[in-house]
């Protein structure tokens, strides 16, 4: 995995009240970005780390995107140690390709740029004194531009400092000063705007040289400067080397900025201690141990969820594809579901006329699925499905029924199963439905009113077929509950 995105803010003296508001805003962030009804395919989000007695907060999203070679891994960690908040965010690269291609990432997107603004609003941060923030420190006068040299020598300072020096002589178009953009948070950013304000900054600063125009890129410690002056670049270049002065500084911090170190999820009742371990270690080289180990047991996760993620866009990717071929597909299903239902038969299902003839063969032929009497009903008076593509989802939702009742999957590994059968599985719906339009989704089981969440999704528009099931965790069955159009949910009217 390539780290493509590092930014860590470490603020003193906080308490638990700054750290949930920071977790709050994170949470309210990923809700507006990350949806659950919205997720396509290739997008998990995890939170890994939340209860009430561990100080980590940590929430993963993998995202696969279309026709991409690498899936990225985005991890946001709050973390109060002694009265220490710490919130880090990167983003992991993980390549899912073996060919040898050159790969350069995306640049910040905006929604991670807000995010680290909301943070810093949140939760003031500073920096050598300085306070981070996204705007542009405007420097006018001959103290101004002394204040931002002795800035620059503090030895505290953590982030680099970029100083633009406007050119105020042919009045030119700011390079980088003009807002921090992806930048914030990682850098500090200075506009000197007149001669008297260089002079003040020139006469404590070590550079020479200097004149309008002049970018300079001061990494933190006693490190060479990158110094640019825009008056040699032809005017369309300059894009490009606005491009990769970002670029660089995204890239420097990326690679310099280390993981921060967290202490292990609390034990719980249930941990199982080795006395025997725990007498010939300390407890300090225990938590050590155990917090590197469960380090890399969380990096091997994140790889698993990438190689998931991007499993997960593939198959979307075919099953549209195989949706867009029409009466060709339907003709390959019919003979698959024929081989299926009837194996061993001489006699071959030639065509599926109707839905009442396609749930006729279902009822029949998939003795591992209870059809509850409102899918009858519903799927006897659905027009425009291809009756064929409904039956061979019944047949394939049969197979994964009969593995969860015979106990080869859990609960748990019911979704992949039905990747594996390729359905479109969805566990759950979303907020709005549940609570606005509640009565769409249940049915009379057992003597009391269940919610059907569970369903398989088919085609679009006219050819758009929803398949609710219910999972009763008792008895073991798969209650096919409707078989119809989209029920009702965040995109209806209320």
């Amino acid at each position: 995995m390539i780290t493509t995105y590092a930014l860590s803010l470490t603020t003193a003296d906080c308490n638990e009240e700054q750290r949930i508001a920071l977790i709050d805003v994170v949470s309210d962030w990923m809700l507006r970005h990350y949806p659950r009804d919205t997720r396509g395919p290739g997008t998990s989000v995890r939170v890994t780390r939340e209860s009430s007695d561990d100080p980590v907060f940590r929430m993963i999203i993998t995202e696969s995107g279309a026709a991409s070679t690498h899936v990225e891994t985005l991890t946001i960690t709050v973390v109060l140690l002694h009265r220490v908040l710490t919130f880090d965010i990167r983003i992991l690269s993980t390549p899912t390709t073996s060919k040898v291609i050159p790969y350069t990432p995306q640049l910040v997107p905006p929604r991670i740029a807000q995010l680290v603004r909301d943070v810093l609003v949140t939760v003031p941060t500073e920096d050598a004194n300085q306070f981070i923030s996204d705007s542009v420190h405007v420097a006018s006068t001959e103290l101004d531009g002394q204040n931002i040299a002795a800035f620059i020598d503090a030895p505290s300072r953590r982030l680099p400092v970029v100083v633009e020096i406007g050119d105020y002589e042919r009045n030119s178009a700011l390079l980088l000063a003009v807002k921090a953009g992806p930048l914030v948070g990682l850098a500090h950013i200075f506009h000197i705007t007149n001669a008297e304000a260089l002079s003040g900054f020139e006469s404590l600063s070590r550079y020479s040289l200097l004149s309008p125009g002049c970018v300079i890129v001061q990494w933190a410690g006693k490190t060479e400067p990158e110094i640019v002056h825009t008056r040699e670049l032809p005017s369309a270049s300059l894009p490009r080397e606005r491009h990769r002065l970002v670029r660089l500084i995204l890239d420097t911090a990326a690679r310099s900025i280390a993981t921060p170190r967290v202490p292990p999820p609390p034990r719980t009742e249930y941990d199982i201690i080795d006395s025997s371990s725990r007498a010939s270690s300390d407890d300090g080289d225990l938590n050590e141990d155990q917090a590197i180990h469960i380090e890399q047991l969380e990096a091997t996760v994140n790889e698993l969820e990438a190689s998931m993620a991007d499993a997960d866009r593939l198959m979307a990717e075919l099953r549209e594809q195989l949706e867009k071929k029409g009466g060709q597909v339907d003709e390959l299903i019919l003979r698959n579901v024929s081989l299926e239902i009837q194996a061993g038969q001489t006699p071959k299902v030639l065509a599926v006329p109707s839905m009442t003839e396609a749930l006729r063969l279902a009822k029949e032929n998939c003795p591992f699925l209870v059809f509850h009497e409102r899918a009858i009903e519903s799927g006897s008076g659905l027009e425009g499905p291809e009756p064929v593509s409904v039956l061979q989802d019944l047949v394939r939702l049969n197979e994964v029924a009969r593995a969860w009742m015979s106990g080869e999957i859990s609960g748990t590994s019911i979704k992949l199963a039905c990747r594996q059968m390729g359905l479109d599985f969805v566990a759950t719906i979303s907020d709005t439905a549940r609570q606005k339009f509640e009565e769409d989704y249940l049915i009379e089981w057992r003597g009391r009113a269940v919610r059907a969440e569970a369903h398989l999704r088919r085609g679009r528009k006219a050819h758009l077929v929803r398949i609710h099931v219910y999972f009763d965790d008792e008895t073991q069955q798969v209650v096919v509950a409707y078989i119809g159009r989209h029920l009702r949910d965040k995109g209806s009217a209320s």
